[in-house]
């Protein structure tokens, strides 16, 4: 017995298994090989109450959105939430202008109606920083420039965006029909975007910051994104130590199951030690986040930690698994190919730990002066 969930987060894990038990078959998801997006997935999500819950005060719980996400990990599930949920819905929810309340409206109301999100810059994953720079002409902002991993975007209705000005960081949504939109291709088939901007005007009542300053509502976004994309590793990776588990539980050589040799038994060992490290420090941040505790320093460990379990359980996975890691005819392959974009998204670990040494070691620097 699990005593570290709820009976309630265990009665959401339970329905949502049985959810994507229906959208997780081989067979199922061969159909989204070239292009994994499933529109259907996520209107069975968006109806089940699993993004979001209409009749409780705050619709957006981000505790239990970290379980179907852990969970869209383990089926490795042709549609991510992420962006229209937690980059954009979740951010609406907590600005106090008309554009965001009428916009949440739609997302609430419309079964097709889809946000995404662009925030991340060609050679620039710090989503804190962006360089988009908006000129103000008259009343409006003038941009022009370039945003990448716009997910879905040709499937969005609204787009939230980020740039720099002279007043500081502004957020602001868009209509990404009104844009560039170019698709990019990548290993994992997902429907990632380019979005140009080539004198694009942006209007005062497009502005989500309301009373808040922009650099802030970018640090929450990227903390949450932190804790999703951990979530999702902690899926993927629980899923591909079960399939390493009962491959070299069944595979025999020399008589015996190969799971029974030293050197395979200890590899698979320290892959579920590196398993259990992530969820230990998932919990911990997840905990210090939701409690609104300062945690910087502990997500951006997170992120370090979660790139390097995902590679070594990815190759740990695949060389123990022979030839058949990488057949297509045996699973293994999708929740490698998840890894390792899961293990880059928004930075790799090194710059995860390199803008930890220097708080760390910015803030020494300020107790020793004192």
């Amino acid at each position: 017995m699990d005593f570290s969930n709820s009976e309630e987060s265990t009665i959401i894990r339970d329905n949502i298994k049985k959810l994507l038990g229906n959208y997780s078959s081989n067979d199922y998801l061969l159909k989204y090989d070239e292009y994994k997006l499933d529109l259907e997935l996520f209107k069975e999500l968006k109806q089940g109450g699993y993004l979001f819950d209409l009749e409780s005060k705050n619709p957006f719980n981000l505790e239990f959105f970290l379980i179907v996400c852990e969970e869209l990990g383990y089926s490795n599930a042709t549609f991510d939430p992420t962006q229209c949920i937690s980059d954009v819905a979740m951010t609406l929810s907590e600005s106090n202008t008309e554009i965001a309340k009428s916009e949440l409206k739609k997302l609430f109301s419309e079964d097709d109606y889809i946000f995404s999100s662009a925030l991340v810059e060609p050679l620039n994953y710090d989503i804190e920083s962006p360089s988009l720079v908006g000129k103000m002409t008259g009343d409006k902002y003038c941009l022009t420039g370039k945003k990448i991993f716009s997910y879905a975007a040709d499937q969005a209705s609204c787009m939230l965006i980020s740039f720099i000005c002279d007043d500081g960081i502004k957020l602001a949504l868009i209509d990404p029909r009104l844009c560039n939109v170019r698709h990019t291709s990548n290993t994992t088939s997902k429907p990632y975007f380019e979005i140009s901007f080539n004198n694009f005007d942006i209007s005062q009542d497009q502005i989500i910051n309301g009373d808040k300053n922009g650099l802030d509502i970018l640090k929450d976004i990227s903390a949450k994104k932190i804790l999703i994309q951990a979530s999702y590793a902690k899926g993927i990776t629980n899923r591909m130590i079960e399939l390493t588990s009962e491959y070299t539980s069944a595979r025999e050589q020399f008589g015996r199951p190969i799971g029974s040799f030293q050197a395979v038994a200890h590899r698979a060992a320290n892959a579920f030690i590196s398993n259990q490290v992530l969820d230990l420090n998932l919990k911990h941040v997840t905990y210090k986040y939701l409690n609104n505790n300062e945690c910087e320093n502990e997500l951006l460990n997170l992120k370090y930690i979660l790139g390097n379990t995902l590679h070594e359980i990815s190759y740990t996975a695949q060389h123990l698994h022979g030839g058949m890691g990488v057949a297509k005819e045996y699973p293994l392959w999708r929740y490698c190919l998840e890894a390792k974009e899961f293990e880059l998204m928004n930075g790799n670990s090194k710059s995860a730990l390199a803008k930890l040494s220097q708080n760390l070691t910015s803030n020494q620097w300020v107790k020793f002066v004192l």
